[in-house]
């Protein structure tokens, strides 16, 4: 009887133990990622600024590193189709909109955003 009770109790401790190792490692994942996100807007800002100042290369470099580390972040694919519009290729800058639009489909502010992008590809296309 004593030894059940003895592999009872070793069986509850090793579960308590390894819930509690999946918590801290769920917990880590959670933290990575958060810190992949703020680094993947902070390029996103990053690439906008360029944008502004006419770098359109710049930019694209800062942007598609920022999706690497947030293949989510649709503002990204906004702005790397504002620099292929810049840099007057209209195919790339469609290709990176229709992402952008996948992306911020439920944000209002930058759905139009990306709406007024598509109206003007369609003007030059």
């Amino acid at each position: 009887m004593e030894t059940k009770l003895k592999r009872l109790l070793i069986s509850v401790l090793a579960i308590v133990l390894i819930s509690g190792c999946v918590k801290q490692i769920a917990h880590e994942e959670t933290r990575q990622h958060s810190l992949r996100e703020n680094a993947s807007l902070q390029l996103t800002e990053e690439g906008r600024q360029l944008l502004s100042e006419g770098k359109p290369d710049h930019a694209i470099r800062a942007l598609e590193q920022a999706i690497s580390l947030n293949p989510d972040n649709g503002r990204c694919y906004y702005y790397l189709a504002e620099a292929w519009l810049q840099k007057d290729n209209i195919s790339q800058a469609r290709q990176f909109n229709n992402l952008a639009e996948n992306y911020l489909k439920k944000d209002k502010g930058w759905k139009t955003r990306v709406a007024d992008h598509c109206l003007l590809y369609t003007s030059d296309a």
